[in-house]
């Protein structure tokens, strides 16, 4: 496996096939916690748990409660989200924290099929997809938006709005570029966590 974070994974799907139905996982970092929720219908165990942090932010993060929370589809499609909005090997938009793309991403709940779509099979990013994220990108810099392309929104946010270079959304070719590398991530690495050999 390229990855500790999804050895963790792996690990912990060993652990139930040895018979233990609770666990605990400890971390430090989010694109654990982010896999434990995509993964823990795949475990089968009871409860899920995940010492995260350390210090006076240390606390336990209940992840079959979480899932519950969420409901299946958005478990599913959540490492994708957090792929392409930012996380350890994949950049994230200038100035767009993960609060500002769950917002758009309770405003826009097409995208929805799209991220699950990527993390499960990550060689059918389409057009179509391609689309819908472009879409999705616009409405982070601008919610109002009827932009479908990230270039006309670019343009119009720069030329009427008088935003900077930093407050629009990239380049078309940049995006996709972007994209690409959040499939990679999502799909190929971590949505082969419970894979001993890894096909990459």
């Amino acid at each position: 496996q390229e990855e500790a974070d999804t050895r963790m994974l792996l690990h912990a799907a060993d652990m139930v096939v040895d018979g233990k139905k609770n666990l605990i996982i400890k971390t430090v970092d989010t694109d654990v916690v982010v896999l434990c929720v995509a993964f823990f219908m795949n475990l089968s165990c009871e409860n899920l748990w995940v010492a995260f942090d350390v210090g006076k932010n240390f606390r336990y993060i209940a992840v079959h409660d979480l899932v519950t929370s969420l409901g299946p589809h958005r478990s599913l499609a959540l490492p994708f989200f957090h792929a392409i909005t930012g996380c350890d090997t994949v950049s994230a938009f200038v100035g767009r924290g993960k609060k500002t793309c769950w917002e758009v991403w309770n405003k826009c709940p097409e995208v929805t099929e799209i991220f699950i779509d990527l993390f499960q099979e990550p060689s059918n990013l389409s057009e179509t997809s391609l689309s819908t994220l472009q879409r999705f990108v616009n409405k982070l810099y601008d919610v109002s938006t009827d932009c479908e392309s990230v270039n006309t929104a670019r343009k119009k946010l720069f030329s009427s709005k008088g935003k900077s270079t930093v407050n629009i959304p990239p380049t078309y070719d940049a995006l996709v570029q972007h994209i690409r590398r959040a499939v990679y991530e999502a799909g190929h690495v971590w949505g082969q966590s419970l894979n001993s050999q890894q096909q990459l």
